[in-house]
C-alpha cells in the first residue's frame, strides 16, 4: 500500500483552479491524502459508508485528514477515498470496514511524525531557502528509511515545490515492503497517475513553502 501525505503549504499549487483551495486555520502540519492499496480501485461501490461510521473519529480526521477544497466537504472527501481505495483494502484485518480503514490510517499518520523529523533535521518551510532532494531524504531516513518518494509541482516561476510524500506500507500495515511487494509498488507508482505532482527531480533544489492561511494559492508571492 501507499500512505500519501500532502503538504498544505503547496497543495493549492497542484490545482488547476487554485481559487477553490482553502486551508483551515487549525491546519499546521502534513495531512493525509489517502491510504491506497495497490493494483485495484473502486472495488465495491455498494459497500456504503455513512457519517455515523466516522463520528467517533471525526475530531482527529478533521485535523489530520481535512478537505483543502472549498467545494468538497470533509465527509465527501473521506467517502470518496473509501469508495475508491478503502473498499479494496477489506482483505486486511485492520482495514476491513470504514471505521477500521480510517482508524488505521490515522494511526499511521501519527506514527510517521514527518513534521518533527524535518524540524529536527533543520528542514523548515521557507519562501527563500530551497533544499537538495538528498537533504530531504536524509532528514526523513531515521523515520522512514528508504521507503518513501517525494512528489513536487512547479509554480508560476518554474520552481520545484514539494507537495506530497508517498510512504510504502506493507500489507501487514508496517513500514516498507518486502522485496517483491516493493518491486510491485514501484511498478504501480510509475504506471498510474493516482495523485498530484511528479517525482521531485535530483538535478535542482526543491522549495518547501510555508502555509499561508490567508492566501493559500500564493504562499510565496
Amino acid at each position: 500500500m501507499i500512505l500519501t501525505l500532502q503538504w498544505p503549504g503547496s497543495f493549492c499549487l497542484s490545482l488547476n483552479a487554485k481559487n477553490i483551495c482553502r486551508i483551515p486555520q487549525s491546519i499546521e502540519k502534513w495531512t493525509i491524502h489517502g491510504l491506497w492499496p495497490l493494483h485495484a480501485h473502486s472495488c465495491c461501490s455498494c459497500w456504503r459508508i455513512y457519517h455515523s461510521h466516522l463520528q467517533e473519529l471525526e475530531p482527529e480526521l478533521s485535523q489530520l485528514w481535512p478537505s483543502l477544497v472549498k467545494t468538497r466537504s470533509a465527509f465527501t472527501f473521506w467517502k470518496d477515498e473509501w469508495y475508491k481505495h478503502g473498499t479494496c483494502a477489506a482483505c486486511v484485518e485492520n482495514l476491513g470496514s470504514p471505521p477500521h480503514y480510517f482508524r488505521t490510517s490515522l494511526k499511521l499518520r501519527v506514527l510517521f511524525d514527518i513534521d518533527s523529523a524535518l524540524t529536527d533535521a533543520g528542514v523548515v518551510p521557507s519562501c527563500d531557502t530551497s533544499y537538495k532532494i538528498d537533504d530531504l531524504h536524509r532528514a526523513l531516513a531515521p523515520l522512514l528509511g528508504d521507503s518513501s518518494v517525494l512528489q513536487c509541482v512547479k509554480d508560476e516561476k518554474d520552481r520545484e515545490i514539494w507537495v506530497q510524500l508517498k510512504i510504502y506500507i506493507s500489507k501487514n500495515v508496517t513500514l516498507g515492503c518486502h522485496k517483491e511487494e516493493r518491486k510491485q509498488t514501484l511498478t504501480f507508482a510509475k504506471a498510474t497517475n493516482t495523485s498530484s505532482g511528479h517525482p521531485c527531480p535530483v538535478n535542482t533544489t526543491i522549495y518547501y513553502f510555508p502555509i499561508d492561511h490567508v492566501h493559500p494559492d500564493h504562499p510565496c508571492d
